[in-house]
């Protein structure tokens, strides 16, 4: 592999259409090709003949690697340390969607160090951190937390694997997150739903997985499951008596049992579902569980956006929860039906929705006023 070195001159440099000029004092930069992807980053000097030794050194890092003529004690590379990061994540059956996620972060990562002429993983420092940190595009502080844990969970596996000396994310500053949990509820409007599932069948999905997608998100609406718990719902889990169904599961998040009808005519499109799976209701072939759970979630978000609706499959969940505490049930039987480990934990959610409790408050209320 070749590292050209060129010249990015001023816009007031007279030489600024000659690349290959040496002789004025515009800074030089490197540029190069690896693996199908053309990188350009600062050589962080204005000296052609430093420049060159910077581009040489280059070159015989990467013309070692692919030969194999690793030095013990070389500084690895930021390109690679992301590869044998990755790697890892990979190993250990992180799901699709996590895993893109720290690839995007760590895209942006490179992208910093190409600009600031960073080869080694080891010369990233804290006050190159924090000034990158500072120029990251997200409005959102929640957004920003999320993405600075995958970085710091980078420069540990890093320090751990011992490709850097220290972590300079050991000192870098928390980001502060007020996030009130009941405003991140909402759950579908009854058009919405309906909305939802009417565009099921013109989301060009095989009409098998449209069959199966659609029976999923109406057993989360109508029981209350988590979307991992309801794709991974086993055919024992549904139990009939009679003309009478329920799901029978252990969550797989909390452990608590769940034991919750479902209307009839729920239980009967379950019955139909065909996956050729003898043990699951929606996992069908070799797919493994988390495979199975990753392949939903895209199909859901597929039909989401169809619909026009900004939606999760964890909104089928709040609609349950919402419906009932909307319809006077008390909040401690919702919370059972939901499979929470305290009632505490629904009410940090649901409460201004707890319609049954505001009636008791009001009923209390008033009759503390008469004289």
């Amino acid at each position: 592999m070749r590292v050209l070195v060129y010249k990015r001159h001023k816009t007031s440099c007279p030489h600024v259409d000659d690349p290959a000029y040496r002789r004025c004092g515009c800074a030089v930069w490197l540029q190069y090709n690896r693996d199908g992807k053309q990188t350009r980053q600062s050589a962080k000097t204005r000296s052609w003949e430093m420049a060159g030794q910077r581009a040489h050194k280059l070159e015989q890092q990467f013309l070692d690697k692919e030969l194999g003529h690793t030095v013990p004690g070389a500084p690895t590379t930021v390109p690679d340390a992301i590869t044998l990061f990755l790697d890892s994540k990979r190993g250990g059956r992180m799901s699709p969607n996590t895993l893109y996620k720290y690839g995007l972060t760590l895209s942006r990562l490179q992208a910093f160090c190409d600009a600031e002429g960073i080869f080694h993983v080891k010369d990233i420092t804290l006050s190159g951190l924090t000034t990158w940190r500072a120029k990251w595009p997200f409005e959102s502080p929640l957004a920003m937390r999320n993405n600075q844990a995958r970085v710091k969970s980078f420069f540990k596996y890093c320090y751990n694997a011992g490709l850097i000396p220290a972590n300079p994310t050991a000192q870098l500053s928390g980001i502060q997150v007020k996030v009130d949990e009941a405003s991140r509820v909402r759950p579908f409007e009854p058009k919405e739903y309906q909305k939802i599932l009417a565009t099921v069948a013109k989301t060009g999905l095989q009409p098998r997985n449209g069959a199966r997608v659609k029976a999923c998100m109406q057993l989360q609406r109508w029981s209350g499951l988590s979307l991992v718990d309801a794709v991974c719902l086993s055919k024992d889990a549904l139990v009939q008596d009679g003309k009478s169904f329920r799901v029978k599961i252990q969550r797989r998040k909390t452990g608590v049992h769940v034991n919750n009808v479902i209307p009839t005519w729920l239980g009967k499109e379950l019955l139909k579902v065909k996956n050729g799976n003898r043990q699951f209701i929606f996992i069908s072939g070799e797919a493994t569980p988390k495979g199975a759970v990753s392949t939903f979630d895209k199909m859901y978000r597929q039909v989401f956006q169809a619909a026009g609706i900004d939606g999760t499959s964890h909104m089928l969940r709040h609609t349950f929860s919402v419906e009932l505490l909307k319809a006077g049930v008390d909040i401690r039987k919702v919370s059972k039906a939901l499979g929470h480990s305290s009632v505490t934990i629904t009410e940090r959610y649901y409460a201004k929705w707890n319609k049954a409790q505001q009636d008791i408050l009001d009923g209390d209320l008033a009759s503390a006023w008469k004289p």
